[in-house]
């Protein structure tokens, strides 16, 4: 299960990647495009467009460093141990039983594996931070009222 959920955040991350890139392509052929051809004195269409390819270049730098994190990353199994990064943890709270994933990235991704929805936190997330170092039947505390139970950890 955490194979496959590794896979699908690495694709995401991937698509997410091309996208970043393509419209960084685009912003970048804007301000080349857009510099000698500014109609006014104050026309900032070019630098703005530059500061755009500028901001996706950033973007892409950092998004191909969680790529390769991601590639690299080892799965280890958890049973009885502390939770850390890598981590599958189902808590319940408020009655409901959710099943979360540690990762360094891909905080926010939305998996459905084996007709589980997992999601993928970080742990600098407020849950994340909660559940670092955590054990099963631990409880976590997110923040006032509102508290979980870690029902086991993969």
């Amino acid at each position: 299960m955490k194979n496959t959920i590794l896979k699908k955040v690495l694709k995401a991350l991937e698509t997410e990647l091309a996208h970043l890139s393509g419209a960084g392509e685009q912003a970048s052929a804007g301000a080349m495009h857009s510099a000698p051809c500014a109609e006014k004195q104050r026309d900032t269409t070019g630098l703005e467009a530059a500061y755009l390819a500028h901001g996706y270049s950033m973007k892409c730098k950092i998004l191909t460093t969680q790529i390769e994190k991601m590639k690299a990353f080892e799965i280890e199994d958890f049973t009885g141990q502390e939770v850390d990064i890598g981590a599958l943890v189902e808590v319940e709270m408020n009655g409901e039983i959710d099943c979360y994933m540690l990762l360094h990235c891909g905080g926010g991704s939305e998996i459905k594996v084996d007709g589980r929805q997992v999601t993928v936190i970080t742990p600098e997330s407020p849950l994340g931070k909660a559940l670092m170092g955590n054990i099963e039947a631990g409880v976590v505390f997110i923040r006032p009222g509102m508290e979980g139970i870690v029902l086991s950890v993969i």
